[in-house]
């Protein structure tokens, strides 16, 4: 019998300090359009973020998500909870790839897996991280391609211009924001964790921002992602144009307040995790096809 291969692609490059991984079989976070509802943000470009994906529940937008390779996708771990705080079933969730604008697309692509972190409880805020696999492998087109991934002692990027995109409401009341079909982006800054937790302190809240999350935003509000934005990415651009996945959208004080950026899982916190998931997983369907004969 023909031996097959288990293990995923992974490769680490660095642009000038910026380190990233890359888990698929193409050159990750790169793209071929460049020229941003996400609250103050505006309309991103087609195929301007082709690695952004939207998780569908019962034929609508539920959250964000982003590629990673051919067949898995990053989210949010409450993205995958339901309102009796249980996972998801694969069958009950679907994701949009490949489209900007998610009401062009005719075709959802189904789920074989749900992986939550083992260590995310529903309603809980920390290790709010999950993976998503795909019935059937990604094809790559220039609207479709993977993020990078941060290594696992990437530096905290404090200070760092980072962008954010979703598909979720253009204000924190829901009666005058919209939830737009185009993918929506905007600009914020990593905010260090203890100024962070300041912040929020000064405006009476008990929220606490721990080395698993990071915040981004501005001190005078105005730019964050919002409802129905959870589970998509906080990005970071490298020197040569290779766009990693930083943070996942998880958890804040209502939307674009003044000293309450929005507050993301901290991806390199998990990247060991990310990886270790998607080659297991690959280890024991390299197994199983290797019992079956080949």
């Amino acid at each position: 019998m023909e031996r097959v291969s288990v293990f995923v692609i992974l490769v680490l490059s660095c642009e000038l300090g910026l380190c990233y991984i890359n888990l698929a079989d193409v050159d990750c976070g790169l793209v071929n359009a460049r020229s941003g509802r996400i609250v103050g943000g505006t309309n991103s470009l087609p195929a301007e973020f082709p690695w952004a994906a939207s998780l569908w529940r019962q034929g609508t937008h539920q959250c964000g998500a982003t590629i990673i390779n051919n067949r898995w996708l990053v989210t949010a771990g409450h993205c995958v909870c339901s309102v009796f705080d249980e996972f998801y079933k694969s069958k009950q969730l679907s994701v949009v790839v490949g489209y900007t604008d998610i009401s062009a697309s005719d075709k959802n692509q189904r789920l074989s897996k749900i992986i939550p972190h083992p260590d995310y409880r529903c309603k809980k805020k920390t290790n709010d991280v999950a993976l998503l696999k795909t019935e059937h492998q990604l094809v790559w087109t220039n609207d479709l391609r993977p993020a990078c991934l941060p290594r696992a002692k990437s530096s905290d990027f404090t200070g760092k211009r980072a962008t954010v995109a979703g598909w979720g409401f253009t204000n924190e009341d829901r009666g005058i924001g919209e939830r737009p079909n185009v993918l929506q982006k905007t600009e914020v800054t990593v905010v260090e964790n203890g100024e962070c937790n300041s912040w929020y302190e000064s405006q009476g809240s008990k929220v606490r921002i721990i080395a698993t999350q990071m915040c981004a935003g501005y001190k005078q509000g105005g730019r964050d992602s919002c409802w129905a934005d959870s589970g998509g990415p906080l990005m970071l651009q490298g020197e040569k144009g290779h766009t990693m996945l930083i943070g996942v959208v998880s958890t804040g004080s209502g939307c674009a307040r003044a000293k309450m950026p929005g507050i993301y899982t901290r991806v390199s916190k998990f990247t060991d995790w990310i990886v270790s998931s998607v080659n297991n997983d690959n280890a024991r369907k390299g197994l199983n096809w290797y019992l079956r004969g080949g």
